[in-house]
Protein backbone atom coordinates (compact mmCIF):
# COMPACT_ATOMS: atom_id res chain seq x y z
CA UNK A 1 0.00 0.00 0.00
CA UNK A 2 1.01 3.33 -0.88
CA UNK A 3 2.31 5.69 1.66
CA UNK A 4 1.04 8.68 1.88
CA UNK A 5 1.70 12.72 3.01
CA UNK A 6 -0.04 11.54 6.78
CA UNK A 7 1.92 8.56 7.06
CA UNK A 8 4.66 10.63 7.71
CA UNK A 9 5.08 12.25 11.44
CA UNK A 10 7.81 14.22 13.59
CA UNK A 11 7.00 12.42 17.26
CA UNK A 12 7.42 14.70 20.52
CA UNK A 13 9.70 11.91 22.09
CA UNK A 14 12.49 13.40 19.36
CA UNK A 15 12.90 16.02 22.21
CA UNK A 16 13.85 13.09 24.77
CA UNK A 17 16.13 11.94 22.27
CA UNK A 18 17.93 15.55 21.73
CA UNK A 19 17.73 15.88 25.04
CA UNK A 20 19.97 12.88 26.46
CA UNK A 21 22.25 12.81 23.45
CA UNK A 22 22.87 16.92 23.88
CA UNK A 23 23.40 15.98 27.39
CA UNK A 24 26.12 13.54 26.33
CA UNK A 25 27.23 16.25 24.61
CA UNK A 26 27.09 18.32 26.98
CA UNK A 27 29.68 15.91 29.06
CA UNK A 28 31.92 16.10 26.04
CA UNK A 29 32.47 19.48 26.41
CA UNK A 30 33.02 19.21 30.39
CA UNK A 31 35.98 16.31 29.41
CA UNK A 32 37.30 18.56 26.94
CA UNK A 33 37.25 22.37 28.67
CA UNK A 34 38.03 21.12 32.10
CA UNK A 35 41.88 21.36 32.05
CA UNK A 36 41.42 25.67 31.73
CA UNK A 37 40.60 25.38 35.08
CA UNK A 38 42.73 22.63 36.70
CA UNK A 39 46.14 23.54 34.32
CA UNK A 40 47.98 25.10 37.18
CA UNK A 41 47.18 21.74 39.46
CA UNK A 42 48.02 19.81 36.83
CA UNK A 43 51.39 21.30 35.90
CA UNK A 44 52.21 21.24 39.71
CA UNK A 45 51.42 17.48 40.11
CA UNK A 46 53.54 16.61 37.49
CA UNK A 47 56.02 18.61 37.00
CA UNK A 48 55.20 19.90 33.79
CA UNK A 49 56.19 22.63 31.36
CA UNK A 50 54.07 24.94 28.87
CA UNK A 51 55.06 22.28 26.08
CA UNK A 52 54.40 19.14 28.06
CA UNK A 53 50.91 20.47 29.60
CA UNK A 54 49.52 21.34 26.21
CA UNK A 55 50.52 17.78 25.13
CA UNK A 56 48.69 16.52 27.69
CA UNK A 57 45.60 18.70 27.33
CA UNK A 58 45.59 17.93 23.12
CA UNK A 59 46.14 14.03 24.14
CA UNK A 60 42.15 14.12 24.27
CA UNK A 61 42.26 15.72 20.71
CA UNK A 62 44.49 13.19 18.64
CA UNK A 63 42.27 10.15 18.67
CA UNK A 64 39.24 12.06 18.77
CA UNK A 65 40.19 13.62 15.48
CA UNK A 66 41.30 10.54 14.46
CA UNK A 67 37.73 8.41 15.36
CA UNK A 68 35.54 11.37 12.75
CA UNK A 69 36.43 9.29 9.96
CA UNK A 70 35.11 5.79 10.97
CA UNK A 71 33.19 7.07 13.67
CA UNK A 72 30.49 8.35 10.93
CA UNK A 73 31.01 4.64 8.99
CA UNK A 74 30.19 2.97 12.46
CA UNK A 75 27.43 5.35 13.21
CA UNK A 76 25.87 4.75 10.03
CA UNK A 77 26.34 1.08 10.51
CA UNK A 78 25.90 0.43 14.10
CA UNK A 79 23.51 3.41 14.97
CA UNK A 80 23.58 6.28 17.57
CA UNK A 81 22.45 3.90 20.66
CA UNK A 82 24.76 1.67 20.72
CA UNK A 83 27.57 4.20 20.02
CA UNK A 84 27.38 6.76 22.32
CA UNK A 85 26.35 4.45 25.36
CA UNK A 86 29.83 2.98 24.68
CA UNK A 87 31.92 6.00 24.25
CA UNK A 88 30.36 7.56 27.45
CA UNK A 89 31.73 4.38 29.16
CA UNK A 90 34.91 4.46 27.64
CA UNK A 91 35.25 7.92 28.68
CA UNK A 92 34.49 7.42 32.26
CA UNK A 93 36.98 4.70 32.54
CA UNK A 94 39.43 7.55 30.83
CA UNK A 95 38.92 9.88 33.93
CA UNK A 96 38.99 7.21 36.58
CA UNK A 97 42.83 6.36 34.92
CA UNK A 98 43.63 10.02 34.76
CA UNK A 99 42.54 11.03 38.80
CA UNK A 100 44.56 7.66 39.18
CA UNK A 101 47.89 8.82 36.70
CA UNK A 102 51.22 9.70 38.53
CA UNK A 103 53.02 10.57 35.86
CA UNK A 104 52.56 12.42 32.46
CA UNK A 105 52.89 9.37 30.89
CA UNK A 106 49.93 7.67 32.61
CA UNK A 107 47.87 10.80 32.66
CA UNK A 108 48.33 11.17 29.05
CA UNK A 109 47.50 7.62 27.99
CA UNK A 110 44.19 7.99 29.93
CA UNK A 111 43.44 11.40 28.32
CA UNK A 112 43.77 9.57 24.85
CA UNK A 113 41.15 7.11 26.55
CA UNK A 114 38.86 9.86 27.02
CA UNK A 115 39.42 11.32 23.54
CA UNK A 116 38.78 7.89 21.75
CA UNK A 117 35.59 7.65 24.04
CA UNK A 118 34.12 10.77 23.74
CA UNK A 119 35.37 11.48 20.25
CA UNK A 120 31.97 9.07 18.60
CA UNK A 121 29.37 11.18 20.21
CA UNK A 122 28.15 13.96 18.02
CA UNK A 123 28.40 12.14 14.48
CA UNK A 124 26.07 9.62 15.74
CA UNK A 125 23.83 12.26 17.62
CA UNK A 126 23.50 14.14 13.85
CA UNK A 127 22.93 11.09 12.56
CA UNK A 128 19.79 10.51 15.40
CA UNK A 129 18.87 14.03 13.60
CA UNK A 130 18.46 13.17 10.32
CA UNK A 131 15.59 10.89 11.19
CA UNK A 132 14.26 12.29 14.34
CA UNK A 133 13.63 15.99 12.88
CA UNK A 134 12.34 17.01 9.56
CA UNK A 135 14.70 18.57 7.09
CA UNK A 136 13.55 21.87 7.97
CA UNK A 137 14.19 21.80 11.54
CA UNK A 138 17.52 19.67 11.07
CA UNK A 139 19.55 23.09 11.47
CA UNK A 140 18.10 24.11 14.78
CA UNK A 141 18.50 20.96 16.39
CA UNK A 142 22.04 20.76 15.32
CA UNK A 143 22.15 24.27 16.87
CA UNK A 144 20.46 23.63 20.05
CA UNK A 145 22.97 20.62 20.91
CA UNK A 146 25.71 22.63 19.94
CA UNK A 147 24.15 25.25 22.68
CA UNK A 148 23.20 22.69 25.12
CA UNK A 149 26.74 21.39 25.03
CA UNK A 150 27.45 24.79 26.22
CA UNK A 151 26.60 24.23 29.53
CA UNK A 152 29.34 21.89 29.84
CA UNK A 153 31.65 24.60 30.05
CA UNK A 154 29.98 26.32 32.76
CA UNK A 155 30.06 23.41 34.62
CA UNK A 156 33.93 23.32 33.60
CA UNK A 157 34.17 27.00 34.92
CA UNK A 158 33.74 27.67 38.48
CA UNK A 159 32.08 24.70 39.53
CA UNK A 160 34.40 22.83 38.92
CA UNK A 161 37.42 25.19 40.37
CA UNK A 162 35.23 25.09 43.47
CA UNK A 163 35.01 21.44 43.40
CA UNK A 164 39.12 20.66 43.01
CA UNK A 165 39.22 23.12 45.70
CA UNK A 166 36.77 20.75 48.19
CA UNK A 167 37.94 17.61 46.84
CA UNK A 168 41.24 18.21 44.47
CA UNK A 169 42.07 17.75 40.76
CA UNK A 170 41.74 13.86 41.25
CA UNK A 171 38.47 13.94 43.12
CA UNK A 172 36.93 16.23 40.92
CA UNK A 173 37.49 13.64 37.68
CA UNK A 174 36.27 10.63 39.37
CA UNK A 175 33.09 12.82 39.92
CA UNK A 176 33.11 13.76 35.88
CA UNK A 177 33.53 10.14 35.69
CA UNK A 178 30.78 8.89 37.65
CA UNK A 179 28.34 11.43 36.12
CA UNK A 180 29.53 9.99 32.38
CA UNK A 181 28.18 6.44 33.70
CA UNK A 182 25.07 7.94 34.54
CA UNK A 183 24.77 9.63 31.42
CA UNK A 184 25.70 6.10 29.30
CA UNK A 185 23.20 4.06 31.59
CA UNK A 186 20.60 6.39 30.80
CA UNK A 187 21.20 6.47 26.64
CA UNK A 188 21.11 2.89 26.43
CA UNK A 189 17.66 2.52 27.85
CA UNK A 190 15.91 5.32 26.42
CA UNK A 191 17.57 6.51 23.21
CA UNK A 192 16.21 4.54 19.99
CA UNK A 193 17.98 5.57 16.60
CA UNK A 194 14.98 6.17 14.91
CA UNK A 195 11.37 6.23 15.19
CA UNK A 196 10.24 3.05 13.89
CA UNK A 197 12.10 1.45 16.23
CA UNK A 198 9.74 2.67 18.97
CA UNK A 199 6.51 1.92 16.59
CA UNK A 200 6.29 5.32 15.49
CA UNK A 201 6.19 6.71 11.91
CA UNK A 202 9.43 8.56 10.42
CA UNK A 203 9.44 11.92 9.96
CA UNK A 204 9.50 11.98 5.91
CA UNK A 205 10.10 9.67 2.92
CA UNK A 206 13.99 10.27 3.18
CA UNK A 207 14.59 9.88 6.62
CA UNK A 208 12.93 5.88 6.32
CA UNK A 209 15.14 5.16 3.61
CA UNK A 210 18.62 6.82 4.63
CA UNK A 211 19.62 4.47 7.37
CA UNK A 212 19.92 1.51 4.62
CA UNK A 213 21.07 3.11 1.68
CA UNK A 214 24.20 4.09 3.74
CA UNK A 215 25.08 0.25 3.81
CA UNK A 216 24.80 0.15 -0.12
CA UNK A 217 27.27 2.95 -0.82
CA UNK A 218 30.84 1.18 -1.57
CA UNK A 219 33.57 2.72 1.44
CA UNK A 220 35.64 3.64 -1.55
CA UNK A 221 32.95 5.28 -3.85
CA UNK A 222 32.20 7.15 0.09
CA UNK A 223 35.85 8.32 0.38
CA UNK A 224 36.03 10.06 -3.11
CA UNK A 225 32.70 11.69 -2.82
CA UNK A 226 34.21 13.36 0.00
CA UNK A 227 37.75 13.53 -0.20
CA UNK A 228 37.62 14.42 -3.70
CA UNK A 229 35.02 17.36 -3.53
CA UNK A 230 37.05 20.80 -3.14
CA UNK A 231 33.69 22.06 -1.25
CA UNK A 232 34.37 19.81 1.58
CA UNK A 233 38.47 21.39 2.07
CA UNK A 234 36.64 24.57 2.40
CA UNK A 235 34.37 23.41 4.99
CA UNK A 236 36.71 21.17 6.74
CA UNK A 237 39.64 23.73 6.67
CA UNK A 238 37.09 26.47 7.85
CA UNK A 239 36.68 24.18 10.94
CA UNK A 240 40.37 23.57 11.34
CA UNK A 241 40.97 27.23 12.25
CA UNK A 242 38.01 27.41 14.18
CA UNK A 243 38.50 24.81 16.41
CA UNK A 244 42.11 25.63 16.52
CA UNK A 245 41.76 29.04 18.04
CA UNK A 246 38.61 28.39 20.26
CA UNK A 247 39.73 25.20 21.83
CA UNK A 248 43.67 26.14 22.57
CA UNK A 249 42.70 29.36 24.30
CA UNK A 250 38.49 28.48 25.98
CA UNK A 251 39.90 25.44 26.27
CA UNK A 252 43.13 25.56 27.81
CA UNK A 253 45.56 28.62 28.21
CA UNK A 254 42.74 31.23 29.31
CA UNK A 255 42.83 29.97 32.40
CA UNK A 256 46.71 30.75 33.06
CA UNK A 257 46.45 34.06 31.12
CA UNK A 258 44.01 34.87 33.34
CA UNK A 259 45.51 33.60 36.76
CA UNK A 260 48.71 35.18 35.49
CA UNK A 261 48.48 38.10 33.41
CA UNK A 262 45.48 39.65 35.56
CA UNK A 263 46.54 37.82 38.89
CA UNK A 264 43.29 35.96 39.04
CA UNK A 265 42.50 33.57 41.84
CA UNK A 266 41.68 29.74 40.15
CA UNK A 267 37.55 30.44 41.18
CA UNK A 268 37.48 34.17 39.61
CA UNK A 269 39.59 32.63 36.37
CA UNK A 270 36.86 29.96 36.56
CA UNK A 271 34.22 32.39 36.68
CA UNK A 272 35.67 34.21 34.33
CA UNK A 273 35.86 30.99 31.92
CA UNK A 274 32.02 30.56 32.83
CA UNK A 275 31.60 33.48 30.28
CA UNK A 276 32.88 31.96 27.11
CA UNK A 277 29.95 29.16 27.47
CA UNK A 278 27.21 31.58 27.73
CA UNK A 279 28.23 32.78 24.42
CA UNK A 280 28.31 28.89 23.69
CA UNK A 281 24.59 28.38 24.54
CA UNK A 282 23.11 31.07 22.76
CA UNK A 283 25.64 31.49 19.86
CA UNK A 284 24.26 28.18 18.24
CA UNK A 285 21.01 29.62 18.26
CA UNK A 286 21.28 32.98 17.17
CA UNK A 287 23.67 31.86 14.05
CA UNK A 288 20.91 29.35 13.07
CA UNK A 289 18.59 32.14 13.21
CA UNK A 290 20.72 34.45 10.49
CA UNK A 291 21.28 31.11 8.84
CA UNK A 292 17.94 31.43 8.16
CA UNK A 293 17.58 35.03 6.53
CA UNK A 294 20.94 34.49 4.72
CA UNK A 295 21.18 31.98 1.91
CA UNK A 296 24.86 31.79 1.70
CA UNK A 297 25.90 29.51 4.72
CA UNK A 298 29.82 30.35 3.69
CA UNK A 299 29.11 34.22 4.16
CA UNK A 300 27.79 33.64 7.70
CA UNK A 301 30.82 31.34 8.61
CA UNK A 302 32.86 34.15 6.93
CA UNK A 303 31.27 36.97 8.48
CA UNK A 304 32.22 35.28 12.21
CA UNK A 305 35.37 34.95 10.70
CA UNK A 306 36.03 38.65 10.61
CA UNK A 307 33.82 39.51 13.94
CA UNK A 308 36.41 37.43 15.34
CA UNK A 309 39.24 39.44 13.70
CA UNK A 310 37.89 42.60 14.91
CA UNK A 311 38.01 41.32 19.06
CA UNK A 312 41.43 39.61 18.68
CA UNK A 313 42.43 43.36 17.61
CA UNK A 314 40.64 44.32 20.41
CA UNK A 315 42.78 41.86 22.82
CA UNK A 316 46.05 42.83 21.03
CA UNK A 317 45.12 47.15 21.56
CA UNK A 318 44.12 45.81 25.09
CA UNK A 319 46.49 42.51 26.37
CA UNK A 320 46.82 42.98 29.91
CA UNK A 321 45.16 46.69 30.46
CA UNK A 322 41.20 45.59 30.43
CA UNK A 323 39.14 45.85 33.09
CA UNK A 324 36.64 43.09 34.56
CA UNK A 325 33.84 44.05 33.00
CA UNK A 326 35.67 44.48 29.67
CA UNK A 327 37.18 41.01 30.23
CA UNK A 328 33.54 39.67 30.79
CA UNK A 329 32.14 41.09 27.40
CA UNK A 330 35.25 39.84 25.34
CA UNK A 331 34.63 36.35 26.42
CA UNK A 332 31.02 36.49 25.59
CA UNK A 333 31.86 37.23 22.10
CA UNK A 334 35.07 35.12 22.19
CA UNK A 335 32.60 32.13 22.83
CA UNK A 336 29.62 33.26 20.73
CA UNK A 337 31.76 33.82 17.33
CA UNK A 338 33.20 30.55 17.94
CA UNK A 339 30.74 28.18 18.84
CA UNK A 340 28.00 30.29 17.34
CA UNK A 341 28.48 29.22 13.65
CA UNK A 342 29.49 25.51 13.64
CA UNK A 343 25.82 23.97 13.43
CA UNK A 344 25.70 25.97 10.02
CA UNK A 345 28.58 24.33 9.08
CA UNK A 346 27.08 20.88 9.74
CA UNK A 347 24.00 22.10 7.80
CA UNK A 348 26.18 23.23 4.90
CA UNK A 349 27.56 19.33 4.88
CA UNK A 350 24.44 17.83 5.03
CA UNK A 351 22.71 20.06 1.55
CA UNK A 352 26.02 19.59 -0.27
CA UNK A 353 26.11 15.81 -0.26
CA UNK A 354 23.63 12.58 -0.17
CA UNK A 355 21.94 12.04 2.85
CA UNK A 356 22.41 8.07 2.68
CA UNK A 357 26.33 9.25 3.47
CA UNK A 358 25.52 11.71 6.17
CA UNK A 359 26.86 10.45 9.46
CA UNK A 360 30.41 9.16 7.02
CA UNK A 361 30.74 12.93 5.60
CA UNK A 362 30.09 14.41 8.83
CA UNK A 363 32.49 12.77 10.76
CA UNK A 364 35.00 13.44 8.26
CA UNK A 365 34.01 17.45 8.51
CA UNK A 366 34.13 17.38 12.08
CA UNK A 367 38.09 15.97 12.16
CA UNK A 368 39.60 18.86 11.06
CA UNK A 369 38.13 21.14 14.71
CA UNK A 370 39.96 18.47 16.32
CA UNK A 371 42.86 17.99 14.64
CA UNK A 372 43.09 21.89 14.97
CA UNK A 373 42.72 21.64 18.52
CA UNK A 374 45.20 18.72 18.76
CA UNK A 375 47.82 21.09 16.99
CA UNK A 376 47.01 24.76 18.69
CA UNK A 377 47.04 23.73 21.97
CA UNK A 378 50.66 22.19 22.05
CA UNK A 379 51.77 24.66 19.81
CA UNK A 380 50.68 27.61 22.16
CA UNK A 381 52.44 26.09 25.10
CA UNK A 382 55.95 26.12 23.19
CA UNK A 383 54.95 29.66 22.23
CA UNK A 384 54.67 30.58 25.87
CA UNK A 385 57.41 28.52 26.81
CA UNK A 386 59.89 30.74 24.19
CA UNK A 387 59.15 33.40 26.79
CA UNK A 388 61.40 32.04 28.99
CA UNK A 389 59.02 33.35 32.02
CA UNK A 390 56.55 30.19 32.43
CA UNK A 391 58.17 28.89 35.61
CA UNK A 392 58.01 32.34 37.36
CA UNK A 393 54.79 33.68 36.17
CA UNK A 394 53.63 34.50 32.71
CA UNK A 395 52.99 38.50 32.02
CA UNK A 396 50.61 39.78 29.55
CA UNK A 397 52.90 40.54 27.03
CA UNK A 398 54.14 36.93 26.83
CA UNK A 399 50.60 35.32 25.13
CA UNK A 400 50.81 38.66 22.41
CA UNK A 401 52.75 36.40 20.11
CA UNK A 402 49.89 33.72 20.72
CA UNK A 403 47.14 36.40 20.00
CA UNK A 404 48.90 36.92 16.28
CA UNK A 405 48.58 33.27 15.37
CA UNK A 406 44.97 33.54 16.08
CA UNK A 407 44.61 36.57 14.45
CA UNK A 408 46.10 35.00 11.34
CA UNK A 409 44.41 31.89 11.88
CA UNK A 410 41.07 33.68 11.96
CA UNK A 411 41.66 35.58 8.49
CA UNK A 412 42.94 32.37 6.74
CA UNK A 413 39.43 30.93 7.98
CA UNK A 414 37.24 33.84 6.63
CA UNK A 415 38.94 33.25 3.28
CA UNK A 416 38.25 29.47 3.45
CA UNK A 417 34.70 30.43 4.39
CA UNK A 418 33.88 33.14 1.21
CA UNK A 419 35.09 31.04 -1.02
CA UNK A 420 32.67 28.27 -0.15
CA UNK A 421 29.76 28.53 -3.33
CA UNK A 422 28.97 25.16 -3.49
CA UNK A 423 26.67 23.17 -5.65
CA UNK A 424 23.27 21.27 -4.81
CA UNK A 425 24.13 17.86 -3.79
CA UNK A 426 22.84 14.57 -6.41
Amino acid sequence: MPKTESTYRASPYRWVILGLLSFSYLLVYVHRMCPAVLAEDIMRSFGATGATTGLLASAYFYPYALMQAPGGLIADRLGPRRLVTLSMLAASVGSVLFALSIGVGTAFWSRVLVGLGVSVVLVPTYKALTTWFPAKDYVLGTSLVISIAGLGGLLAGSPLAWLSESIGWRGSFWAIAGLTMVNAALVWFLVRDKPQDMDLPPVEPTSEDSHTLAESVPLLQVLGMVLGNKDFWLLAGWFFFNGGVLFSFAGLWAGPYYMQAYAMSKTQAGEVINVFSFGWVFGPIIFAWIAGKISSRGAVMGGSMVAWVAILIWMLLRNGSMNLPEIYAWNLIFGFLGAGPAGVCFAAVKERFPLRIAGTVTGFTYMFPMIGSAVYQPLAGAILDRSGNLALGLGAADFTPLFWLYLASTVIGGVLAYAYRPKQAT
